[in-house]
């Protein structure tokens, strides 16, 4: 009766998809448990051998001057190769925020459904915990946990990219969130940290190696590049295991176009949080973010620096030491013999209560600032115009006193205002740097003056500013970039008075 007991509790163990998921993720936690122990002795072994070599190195000078009252030229050779390396092994230390601000989680009264989908994958896993969930500005999810003295999870904050809500189903948004807890129940939380950790402080001492001498620095360099190799499988084949999770959680299918999704609008929306939305919000002000991503999308020129922005995410070829596999190397280990295609975009907003909701969530992480509502046709003209003009209104260079056709001469002299235009805080900026603070000045100077002379600004998302008086359009970027190739006259600018010049004879005559 007991083997067939036995036999029963088995069978049924096998075919409970939770119990097959835990048990998946218990061996091939098993597994990187070992790489993972192996990688931090190789670590220690690192820096035992620098003890060695720097102990070595300072023996030769040390035993020269007890037994023979000197240092002869080999022992100043080997002091001074022993120093170098020191120097360049020395530690860096970073100053760490470690006051870091409450997020607001998501109100479970807006996002029953998400909180629901969350709990569930939780439950799979035999997970008791309160789980919060926040959400965030860039395109990824991510988990963290609290735990008692026993190592039992007793909280949950998961973090959800805004973005994702926007552009993934419901499915696929669900086997992001799988992904996540395989790595809570794998351990990858605390063990794929100090991987990570040592990783990155082996990259730092090897690079900084060149400020040693001699070929001492070979040794390290051959030795930590192959531990950032080994820690780099272990970080790869948790990111592959927690993909396998998902795969079991949500099928192949949504887990295949959420990746291709992620990796499709990641570029998009940096570029579209970098240059449109987090500057609106530092100028005070609060736009529909779905809406302004989605006109960031369409087709049509877009600022220079924005299309930079872009292509340099887009062309970024995978590196050998990155710490996820490429979006390639996953489609296939999903599914054998798959290439990364481009699914079409869709949303989960209803889970966490339609669009505004979402939006009023996200914002409310700025509490702090009093952001005004607007919208992105009036963007341009009611925020942006009006706090350009305030910015040049008495200083020097209000359009008032100082005129457009300046603009070619002082494009001939851009190195020579920075000490003009310099800010008051203490800068460090490069030559390069310098320039471009100037070049941004010049740029507002003239969307300020054009405004003085009845022009309106139009500032879409992503795309180029321009400037409107009844017929007339003009850039301002593109007027900067004539004047500084010498392709702007002074009298091209005296165009732009005309009007002006008009108002006042008008105003003389009657």
């Amino acid at each position: 009766m007991t083997p067939l007991l036995n036999k029963r509790k088995a069978t049924k163990a096998a075919t409970n998809p939770a119990s097959r998921s835990r048990a998946y993720l218990k061996r091939s936690g098993a597994t990187l448990t070992r790489r993972a122990a192996m990688v931090l002795a190789l670590w220690l072994g690192f820096w035992l051998l620098a003890l060695g070599l720097i102990l070595a190195l300072s023996w030769l000078p040390f035993s020269q001057l007890r037994y023979q009252s000197s240092i002869t030229f080999s022992g100043y050779i080997a002091l001074f190769a022993a120093l170098s390396l020191v120097y360049g092994l020395r530690p860096h230390w970073r100053n760490h925020q470690r006051d870091k601000p409450a997020l607001t989680p998501l109100p479970r009264s807006t996002a029953q459904p998400l909180y629901a989908m969350v709990e569930r994958i939780a439950r799979k896993l035999k997970i008791r915990a309160s789980i919060d969930i926040h959400l965030m500005g860039a395109a990824s999810a991510l988990i963290s946990c609290e735990r008692n003295w026993f190592g039992k999870v007793q909280h949950i904050r998961v973090g959800i990219g805004l973005p994702l809500l926007g552009t993934l189903s419901n499915a696929q948004l669900g086997s992001v969130l799988a992904h996540e807890f395989g790595h809570l129940v794998a351990g990858d939380l605390s063990l794929g940290t100090w991987v990570y950790r040592i990783k990155k402080s082996l990259r730092i001492t090897v690079a900084n190696l060149d400020d040693s001498l001699f070929f001492l620095d070979f040794i390290f360099r051959f030795y930590g590049w192959w531990v950032v190799r080994l820690s780099n499988r272990v970080l790869r084949a948790q990111e592959y295991s927690a993909d396998a999770f998902a795969v079991r959680c949500f099928g192949v299918k949504p887990t295949r176009a959420a990746l291709e999704k992620i990796h499709l609008i990641e570029p998009m929306w940096s570029a579209y949080l970098a240059h449109e939305l987090s500057p609106a919000i530092t100028r005070g002000s609060r736009l529909p973010v779905f809406e302004g991503f989605r006109r960031f999308c369409q087709p049509g020129i877009k600022r220079p620096e924005v299309q930079t922005s872009i292509d340099e995410a887009q062309v970024r070829p995978a590196a050998k030491l990155d710490s996820h596999p490429s979006l390639a190397d996953r489609v296939a280990a999903i599914l054998p013999g798959a290439t990364p295609g481009y699914p079409p975009l869709s949303d989960c907003l209803q889970l966490a209560g339609g669009e505004l909701a979402a939006e009023d969530a996200w914002y409310a992480m700025f509490e702090h600032a009093e952001l005004t509502r607007s919208n992105w046709d009036d963007y341009g003209t009611a925020i942006l115009q009006v706090q350009i003009e305030q910015r040049f209104a008495d200083s020097w260079m209000a359009p008032r006193l100082l005129a457009l056709t300046e603009l070619v001469g002082m494009t001939r002299q851009v190195d020579q205002l920075w000490e003009t235009l310099r800010p008051q805080e203490v800068c460090f900026l490069s030559m390069q740097g310098k320039r471009n603070h100037i070049l941004e000045i010049l740029q507002e100077w003239i969307i300020a003056s054009l405004s003085h002379r009845g022009f309106t600004l139009k500032a879409h998302p992503g795309q180029v500013w321009t400037l409107e008086r009844g017929q007339q359009s003009v850039s301002p970027a593109a007027l900067l970039s004539a004047a500084l190739d010498g392709k702007l006259r002074s009298a091209a600018l005296q165009k732009f008075d005309l009007p002006e010049i008009e108002a006042k004879m008008s105003s003389v005559f009657f």
